[in-house]
């Protein structure tokens, strides 16, 4: 009787136990989000303090270290982010998340050669989309370090290994012709246009770098293919009422 009495309490103790832990890792999870909400927000103090809540609950989850090294990487303290990094290494070693996020670091320090190392490594990791990421990371890489060949080509492995690519590509043109970078936008749209057919947006910013260069027969040859093929689009509407 005692010997069942006594299992029973030990069965007790460990059901409590992980009890305990799910519920540490549940808090751990909502102090996750809401920090990594607060950093979109740039309320950065807010975060950290969440932040490192989570990191007390659950010190081994990767994605909070990831996320620290992301708070760092806002505080513009790339001493501490480098070092959440070489952490991270450690605790989650080959995981493409990880891989991919110290690479674009890196290269936003310039390191360009160590950049791309930690892109092809993030190639061999199993999780989910890490291949394309590192070759869309890398490409971006490529483009910052002026080697535009490889980025060319990194760009046409991104877009063939997941074709959303290829519309995030056609953003980040539009954003940056937006902010005046006329020359990379041109370049990404070049790129996209190779690897992904026409679209409403594409179309449209060729008619923007058309309008912006005076080219008005190119204007005209976009806005037909752009009538053809798209003529609900916000984009034609936009061109009807002469906003480019």
């Amino acid at each position: 009787m005692c010997k069942g009495i006594t299992g029973l309490m030990m069965f007790c103790a460990l059901l409590a136990g992980c009890q305990q832990r799910e519920q540490r890792q549940a808090l751990a999870e909502t102090r996750l989000q809401l920090g990594l909400a607060l950093m979109a927000r740039h309320s950065l103090s807010a975060a950290a303090l969440n932040l490192d809540e989570a990191e007390r609950l659950s010190p081994d989850d990767y994605r909070i270290q990831l996320a620290q090294a992301r708070y760092q990487q806002l505080r513009g303290n790339s001493r501490l982010a480098g070092m959440r990094y070489r952490k991270l290494l450690k605790i989650a070693a080959g995981n493409g998340y990880v891989l991919n996020n110290y690479g674009a670091f890196l290269c936003g320090l310039g390191q360009y050669e160590a950049a791309q190392q930690q892109f092809s490594a993030a190639l061999q990791s199993p999780q989910p989309g890490a291949r394309a990421d590192s070759y869309d990371n890398a490409g971006y890489c490529y483009l910052k370090a002026r080697q535009i060949a490889l980025a060319r080509q990194a760009f046409a492995k991104a877009v063939k290994a997941d074709r959303s690519k290829g519309s995030l590509m056609l953003a980040e043109a539009s954003q940056r012709f937006s902010q005046g970078d006329v020359e990379q936008s041109r370049l990404l749209l070049d790129i996209y246009q190779r690897q992904a057919p026409a679209t409403a947006e594409s179309l449209w910013l060729q008619i923007r770098f058309a309008a912006s260069a005076g080219r008005s027969r190119d204007v005209q040859r976009y806005a037909a293919q752009l009538a053809q093929g798209f003529p609900q689009s916000s984009q034609y509407q936009q061109f009807l009422a002469n906003e480019y």
